[in-house]
């Protein structure tokens, strides 16, 4: 296909130079040719370009040097020309070459800069934020394991508590890790249902009920907003990683905010705090192992991306700013769609 191509590019100048010989000398012809050559070079390589070269010489000869719609030359002087041409050609193709190859090694290497950035930061990440539970659940386990008779029954439980926490957080962990190759890789599936947005929030707070230690969060979602078209579980997974966000990067004891409303064609969840507010430019928290300062709060610095994606993959969004008087708020849009089938509202409706 590059070569039919190649002879397409050739015909067109030939018949744009036949169509202009009038205002131009022969010279300005040869380098119409020299720039199809080069166009032929840059965009198909090496074989097409000599394939141009060749293709153009011989045009030049039968359209424009007399006697036309021959290959007889009565000038001599134009075979100099033919050939001139035709090496000016392949040196135009072999430094076409050379450009393209320079610019896939800058690309290449630009590729193993990032590969090896994101490798580093992954590394960095997951050997500190994987080895500490881990380095937990063995402990707990091994206490319980060697001094088993030795333990009480509240030391028994603590260790108990111990696993069953640092296993979650593990779990949470290689949840996300796979959540992001998985939304990197297009393999997210979203299974949609129309379900309501205060059940998807409360279901989200009753998976982090451990980790709010008494924290006041306070919840405002209109009981007349319509039904979500949502995957439940993928939706609930993006709302516990804002929720985890929050609970992370504000100080203990502080406020967390839920509101929902409708804005025109969108569903929108607000999440606000009264922590310290986010970095200028904000953005920068939704890229993948970006994490809010201080970084000892542990993640992997996946929680935001995967919750813009989710969003994303759902038609909507995820956004960021600071909060006036103070803290950040993150707000999740959902298109509304069409609206939920006639069979479901009456399941839904409360009775009188």
């Amino acid at each position: 296909m590059r070569y039919v191509w190649t002879c397409v590019y050739v015909a067109l100048a030939t018949a744009a130079a036949w169509s202009a010989r009038p205002l131009l000398a022969l010279p300005d012809l040869v380098a119409l040719y020299l720039l199809v050559i080069m166009a032929v070079a840059v965009r198909y390589g090496r074989g097409p370009s000599v394939v141009a070269s060749a293709l153009s010489v011989v045009a030049y000869d039968v359209f424009f040097i007399a006697p036309h719609y021959t290959f007889e030359v009565h000038d001599q002087r134009h075979l100099l020309t033919f050939a001139i041409m035709f090496a000016v050609g392949l040196v135009i193709s072999h430094l076409a070459l050379r450009v393209r190859r320079q610019e896939q090694e800058a690309e290449a290497a630009t590729l193993r800069v990032r590969t090896e950035e994101i490798r580093s930061s992954l590394l960095s990440a997951v050997s500190h934020d994987l080895r500490t539970p881990l380095a937990a659940i063995t402990g707990a386990g091994t206490a319980l394991r060697d001094e088993e008779g030795d333990l009480s029954g509240s030391q028994r439980r603590e260790l108990l508590d111990t696993l069953c926490e640092e296993a979650e957080r593990l779990e949470r962990l290689v949840a996300n890790l796979l959540d992001m190759t998985r939304l990197e890789a297009g393999a997210l599936e979203v299974k949609r249902e129309w379900v309501p947005l205060e059940e998807l929030v409360g279901s989200a707070l009753s998976r982090i009920e451990g980790r709010i230690d008494g924290r006041p969060i306070t919840t405002e979602i209109p009981s007349d907003l319509p039904l979500a078209s949502v995957d439940p579980v993928l939706l609930e997974h993006a709302l516990v990683n804002l929720l985890e966000n929050a609970l992370k990067y504000t100080p203990p004891g502080s406020p967390i905010e839920i509101a929902a409303r409708r804005a025109g064609g969108n569903i929108e969840l607000e999440l606000s705090d009264r922590g310290p507010g986010l970095p200028d430019p904000a953005e920068q928290l939704f890229e993948k192992f970006v994490r809010q300062a201080p970084a000892g709060t542990g993640g992997v610095g996946l929680g935001l991306p995967i919750a813009r994606g989710i969003a994303r993959a759902h038609g909507g969004d995820v956004v960021a700013d600071n909060r006036p008087g103070g803290g950040a708020r993150f707000i999740l849009n959902l298109p509304l769609g069409a609206g939920p089938p006639a069979t479901i509202a009456p399941e839904l409706e409360t009775p009188p």
